[in-house]
């Protein structure tokens, strides 16, 4: 896409951003030669993206396709290194560079791309130099309407970094923003407002120092509005300062439209003969410049100036050279058209290879994300199994530790029941011992007071004793055996286990000894004598095996 033509001085703010010399080395005249060297030493991504960058500003004022390339290069370096401060910087330098070669929409672009990391960073200077930088671009597509809105933005942002810190590079910006908010203005057909615009831009500008620049296009622009509106004394005045701002600086491409807008003023003032000097002056240093548009403009006031005057040779004249230039320019505006059609080409082609690239990243992040999703959960689950287990192993040793534990209060618990059984039994031998030695001392005294009685009455007392005795041997033992039974009611069997043999008497005598009896209460409760009950004790130890062995009958006897 061309440039449309436009009336206007426009001023697009390039220095953007400061290069430090002393990072790219000394300045001379090989130093892209140099710097493409350097470039291709450079060991960190960083300095490689830089001087790419240096490169591209540095062909910005020659080569504006080649100033593309590289920045176009910077940014695929920084996308693949993910340095977004440094991809920020190459979007503007590629916004720069597509603004010369009249590619204004991918201009734009790259332009919004590094606004949208200044917004994110909060980058007031960068936010507000980029807003000049898209308003130009919408001045120049004719989007009055669009760059206003741009421009008064930028305007509040810089109004308030001028009162905050009177920085000199925000006091440019906003003389900037002046001049082409007064474009706008003039565009609109507002030359009151546009000429307000002009003289605020002139109040800002002659407070910064060597900034002939921007103090001779707002003149210029100044005075091409009052020469619209009829105010040929200050239109004058403000042409003429803009053309010797223009000579100081030895800007001749200027000096060259300012010559020319002279010739328009004397024209409007009616004064043919100056306006012809002007316009000879403005076509001989256009000549210098070699610029072919000045030249067609400036050959086309000429004609129109004949033309009126009705001198017919001169117009021819100029007419012809005016036709010439126009070919010129239209050859030149024919390679403009195709090379800027493969610039869009290659351009809108490497937009397809960016997107495909942005889409296979997408879905490698997409699957990464998923897959991390899956991981996450899988390794949740394992945590929550892991924890289920964990929780039921708890609950199974709590369970067992409660198992233990009712186990040894059953065991304690028939421990006693036990302990108190063999006391009740220990306590009814007792009492079994205390009858038979009361019937015993009674059979005593029968027996010792027998012969006092009648004969017929001997042998009835006789009979008593007789009858005393047998009762008490058979319910001393019926009585012990049903209790100790109770008791301990798989005794015998165990006993006869381990010794069959066993005689009756011997496995009264086990029982005797498992409730740990004396050898004097056996005896009492067996009516034999304790002489008697240590002799069967000792059989008892051979039958059972326990001679040789150092543990005690009773011991043996309580495990039983």
């Amino acid at each position: 896409m061309l440039r449309k033509s436009i009336t206007f001085t426009l001023v697009l703010l390039l220095n953007a951003f400061s290069w430090h010399c002393d990072v790219f080395g000394s300045e001379t005249g090989n130093r892209i030669d140099s710097l493409q060297k350097q470039m291709d030493k450079e060991l960190t991504d960083t300095l490689r993206i830089l001087t790419a960058l240096r490169i591209s500003d540095e062909y910005s004022k020659s080569d504006a396709r080649k100033a593309l390339e590289y920045a176009e290069t910077a940014i695929s370096w920084a996308e693949k290194t993910g340095n977004k401060r440094l991809l920020a910087i190459a979007n503007n330098q590629a916004g720069l560079a597509c603004f010369n070669l009249g590619l204004l929409e991918e201009s734009a672009m790259h332009f919004s791309n590094y606004m949208g990391y200044a917004q994110a960073h909060n980058q007031i200077e960068g936010m507000s130099r980029v807003l000049i930088n898209i308003s130009a671009v919408r001045l120049q597509l004719r989007q009055f309407e669009k760059a206003e809105e741009t421009l008064i933005e930028g305007l509040d942002i810089f109004l308030k970094k001028v009162s905050e810190t009177n920085d000199s590079i925000a006091r440019l910006a906003l003389a900037t923003i002046y001049n082409n908010l007064g474009i706008v203005s003039k565009e609109k057909g507002d030359l009151k407002m546009s000429v307000q615009y002009y003289n605020k831009g002139l109040a800002v500008a002659a407070t910064i120092p060597s900034q002939n620049y921007i103090m001779a296009n707002l003149y210029n622009n100044l005075g091409m509005a009052y020469s619209i509106s009829g105010e040929y004394a200050k239109a004058f005045d403000a042409l003429d300062k803009a053309l010797k701002i223009r000579i100081i600086s030895n800007d001749k491409q200027g000096i060259a439209a300012s010559y020319r807008n002279l010739g328009l003023y004397s024209e409007k003032i009616g004064d043919d003969k100056l306006a012809k000097t002007h316009y000879y002056n403005a076509i001989a240093i256009a000549k210098e410049t070699g610029s072919k548009t000045l030249l067609e403009g400036i050959y086309d006031n000429v004609f129109n100036l004949y033309k009126r005057l009705e001198n017919a040779d001169s117009a021819l004249k100029y007419h012809i050279l005016l036709k010439e230039q126009h070919e010129l320019i239209n050859t030149e505006e024919t390679t403009k058209v195709l090379t800027g059609l493969e610039l869009t080409m290659q351009f809108q082609e490497k937009e397809k290879l960016r997107k495909a690239e942005q889409k296979r990243k997408e879905q490698w992040y997409f699957f990464a994300g998923l897959l991390l999703v899956m991981v996450v959960t899988i390794i949740g689950l394992l945590y929550i199994l892991s924890q289920a287990r964990l929780r039921r192993l708890r609950l199974e040793q709590t369970n067992s530790e409660l198992s233990n534990k009712n186990l040894q209060l059953t065991k304690l618990q028939l421990e006693l029941e036990l302990e108190t059984k063999n006391k009740e039994l220990a306590t009814n031998v007792m009492y079994q011992i205390q009858k038979n030695e009361m019937v015993e001392g009674i059979v005593q005294k029968l027996l010792k007071h027998s012969p006092q009685f009648r004969k017929e009455n001997q042998e009835l007392i006789a009979g008593i004793i007789h009858d005393l005795e047998k009762t008490m041997e058979d319910s001393v033992w019926n009585e012990f055996e049903m209790r100790f039974q109770h008791v301990h009611n798989d005794f015998y069997n165990k006993l006869n286990e381990l010794n069959p043999d066993l005689t009756t008497n011997e496995r009264r005598l086990c029982a005797f000894l498992r409730l740990n009896m004396t050898t004097k209460e056996i005896a009492s409760i067996t009516g034999q004598s304790q002489r008697s009950i240590e002799v069967a004790r000792t059989r008892l130890r051979k039958k059972l095996h326990l001679t040789n062995s150092e543990q005690g009958l009773i011991e043996y006897l309580s495990q039983v």
